[in-house]
């Protein structure tokens, strides 16, 4: 093979994998974005969900009380 023809494959291949990083990079953080935001949409949920009906147990109902106090 001649000099000029490896340069050419050497460059094509680095271009190739650099775009190729590239993409997966921002596809990465796009994923993770998406990935916080429907934790952070769960955990809101979870922290504005009523509370349960109020337990029979009489010390389930003071320990759920004093979690709630916290």
């Amino acid at each position: 093979m001649e000099t000029s023809t490896i340069i050419v494959l050497v460059v094509s291949a680095s271009i190739s994998f650099a775009l190729g990083r590239t993409i997966m990079h921002f596809r990465n953080k796009k994923k993770q974005a998406r990935k916080d935001q429907a934790l952070a949409l769960q955990a809101k949920a979870l922290r504005d969900a009523p509370p349960g009906p109020e337990s029979k147990n009489k010390s389930k109902r003071k320990r759920q009380a004093r979690l709630a106090r916290r």
